[in-house]
């Protein structure tokens, strides 16, 4: 039987990223929407914001509006064949929170709901809570271990946190305090607190689908269970927040414009710059966490108008060939070059790919002796696989291997499949860097994909994208990945991938790597080992 469900609404017509929330469930088939609970008396939470809070809003909206927009007004009514029962409701009104009478919560009963989801209404208390099995399902925009109430995605732009998380959580009585039913991560906008809040909203619509899948797959009771594991509920140790009062909004303001002067100044005084080298993989310690101070660094034949990155190493009748991005700054597109590597450097450095569009991360693969790239091109919003005619410097053009924009596309040969590994967005308004997507075929050659029910598998900016081949230590799956929450190109975070089936995944972080022993150097985003060595890419400003 799907599930049943309430909407609590302060009326039809709702921000964009809740209309879209709402539209996948009516759309996917898994629930039944069964009745929208209407609040006749809606009122805002708490008392007007100050003025100087409200300006700064404003003008961030008008200077940073970000599109899609996440807040723009629309209407229930305009889903195809929306015929879904009101339920108008006054409910009790205390200073910032909403009590449901007895004769409302039986009304509400009558429709047997399996969860409630709140789009509307304050601060929910008493009878309401309790009454759906799964319960009352709501959002905290933010961090809940690092603030409790609001604004929402405003405190991490003002204090420059790397990363504003958002969750969806089972309400109780304690504001913020509920059981995390579903968590993400996302890059902190260093500027404007509209873009930042733009993110997690629309990331966040997607969200009650994915729990609601979990529950299909697993069962009620597992997923139940999965809940009760979480620690118990004790005093809240992250502040409440609230909007700024005038003095102190005008020394974050002040703050906020001196920090992002300073960062423009730097950004361009000094351009991005990547350097590929590598080190002895005996030398390589994830318990240091540093790459060691003297990489073997190769040469650039011209470094000021390109800069190489993206190292895939493959071994060939007895040579290593470094395929690689070869980015032209002029054009601000990448290529992808090869070269052969020597003692010295790379010798027979040439183009071997070039699209209209940017090419990047030449993922390699051997399949029955063939060698294949497969390389990024999501500029095109597609997968292209190319083939090698005669390797490493000839390829056949490229056919479309994964027909769907993706980013940083990784192949694991594992069990008899072949799975794909890609950073998806399944919005426009939602970052790329935040979810890591799996698929999985079991012909190479002519793929049909199977998305995974766990999709996406990993909803964190700290560790989503792809930074290279997975690899084995032993018998462990190592997925490397990047950590973008400080930064692109911050640094590696190395996952053990635990389980790996049609229906399960799961994997944990085992180690990290930086670039902070090498000179100059501030980030580090691929890691690919090969032959007794371990190929990498080094961030700079120059």
């Amino acid at each position: 039987m799907p599930l049943k469900i309430i909407l609590l609404l302060d009326s039809y017509t709702l921000q964009a990223w809740q209309f879209e929330l709402v539209k996948s469930l009516k759309e996917s088939g898994y629930p039944q929407l069964v009745a929208c609970v209407i609040n006749q008396t809606p009122k805002s939470s708490g008392k007007k914001s100050p003025l100087v809070y409200r300006a700064y809003r404003w003008c961030d909206r008008k200077l940073f509006s970000a599109h899609p927009d996440a807040f723009a007004q629309k209407s229930l009514q305009e889903i195809l064949n929306w015929n879904v029962p009101a339920l108008e409701v006054s409910p009790i009104q205390k200073k910032y929170s909403d009590f449901f009478e007895k004769s409302d919560l039986e009304r509400i009963k009558n429709y047997q709901p399996d969860l409630i989801i709140r789009l509307g209404f304050r601060i929910l208390t008493g009878g309401i809570l309790t009454l759906p099995r799964l319960g009352v399902w709501s959002f905290h925009h933010g961090d809940p271990d690092y603030y409790r109430g609001g604004p929402p995605a405003f405190w991490e732009v003002m204090n420059a946190k790397p990363i504003t998380g958002v969750v969806l959580q089972q309400l109780t009585e304690k504001l913020d305090q509920g059981k995390v039913l579903y968590s993400s991560f996302s890059q902190t906008d260093p500027l404007s607190v509209d873009r930042n809040a733009n993110r997690i909203f629309w990331k966040s619509a997607f969200f009650p689908l994915r729990v609601i899948q979990q529950i299909e797959l697993i069962g009620e009771e597992a997923w139940m269970n999965s809940l009760e594991q979480q620690s118990p509920e004790g005093n809240p140790v992250s502040p409440l927040l609230r909007p700024p009062s005038t003095l102190s909004m005008l020394f974050l303001l002040g703050s906020l414009v001196s920090r992002n002067v300073v960062r423009k100044i730097k950004a361009l005084a000094k351009k991005p710059h990547w350097e590929i080298g590598y080190i002895n993989q005996n030398e390589f310690d994830w318990n240091t966490n540093t790459v060691p101070k003297n990489p073997m660094l190769l040469p650039v034949a011209e470094p000021k108008t390109s800069y190489l990155a993206d190292p895939f190493p493959v071994e060939y009748g007895g040579d290593t060939f470094l395929f690689y991005e070869d980015f032209d700054k002029k054009t601000q597109k990448g290529r992808i070059g090869c070269g052969k590597l020597t003692e010295t450097g790379l010798s027979n450095q040439k183009l071997v790919l070039e699209e209209d569009w940017h090419l990047s991360y030449p993922f390699s693969f051997e399949q029955g002796g063939e060698y294949f790239l497969i390389p990024e091109s999501a500029d095109n919003g597609k997968i292209y696989r190319y083939r090698a005619r005669n390797f490493p410097y000839e390829w056949e053009k490229g056919e479309v291997f994964f027909p769907f924009e993706g980013y940083d596309p990784t192949i694991l040969r594992y069990d008899n499949k072949y799975w794909l590994f890609i950073n998806q967005r399944l919005h426009p308004g939602i970052s790329p860097f935040d979810e890591l997507f799996l698929y999985w075929c079991t012909d190479f050659l002519d793929p049909v994909w199977h998305a995974h029910p766990l999709n996406p598998i990993v909803s964190d900016v700290r560790f989503s994208r792809p930074a290279g081949a997975i690899f084995l230590e032993g018998k462990r799956p190592i997925r490397p990945a990047q950590d973008l929450g400080l930064r692109y190109g911050h640094q590696v975070i190395f996952r053990e991938i635990k389980k790996l089936t049609e229906t399960e995944y799961q994997e944990d972080t085992v180690g990290s790597l930086s670039a902070a022993g090498v000179k100059g150097a501030l980030g580090v985003h691929t890691v690919n080992p090969s032959a007794g060595k371990v190929f990498l890419d080094f961030y700079y400003r120059r």
